[in-house]
């Protein structure tokens, strides 16, 4: 029983470590992870991906390389693929890879947050859930699941020790 024990405490701390390492280790060396939200650059980046977005300067830009910029209301976030650069006017004009038409406005340079380099397919979707209210509560609870396991193996290993000595 004490293995079991043992077994599932790591297990779990197994998983939240892994998800720590993917969703949140990345924001502290700038690298900016976010969920696709639409379809829009699909098949390259499917609906409910983790896109990793890292910071780039305006010499890196090439004509059909996917960039992510913030729209006018500068909340939006969009990756879609840079079709023409216009140096002097300092703007590039994109369009999502699904999408018919391209996008209406020039984006700015300033506007632009960086390149995605990697794409985790599903991961946004576990991201999002994690996010919401029942998703923090299923992590609380898997801490304090980590917590009580680790108890009852102390519980356990005191028990046999006991016993050992009663003999």
């Amino acid at each position: 029983m004490r293995y079991l024990c043992k077994g599932l405490a790591l297990a779990i701390c197994g998983v939240l470590g892994v998800l720590t390492v993917l969703l949140v280790l990345p924001g502290l060396f700038g690298i900016h992870p976010l969920i696709v939200q639409s379809g829009s650059m699909e098949p390259a980046y499917p609906r409910g991906s983790m896109l990793y977005v890292r910071g780039t300067e305006a010499s890196e830009l090439t004509e059909g390389t996917a960039v992510t910029f913030h729209l006018e209301d500068e909340e939006t976030l969009v990756t879609h693929r840079i079709i023409r650069i216009d140096t002097e006017k300092e703007e590039i004009y994109t369009k999502g890879d699904a999408n018919v038409l391209e996008d209406v406005a020039a984006t700015p340079f300033e506007k632009i947050v960086g390149i995605p380099f990697f794409c985790i397919p599903h991961l946004g979707q576990l991201a999002g859930y994690l996010s919401s209210m029942a998703g923090k509560a299923g992590v609380i609870m898997l801490v304090v699941m980590v917590c009580l396991l680790s108890w009852m193996d102390g519980a356990l290993l005191r028990q046999e020790e006991k016993e050992v000595w009663e003999e």
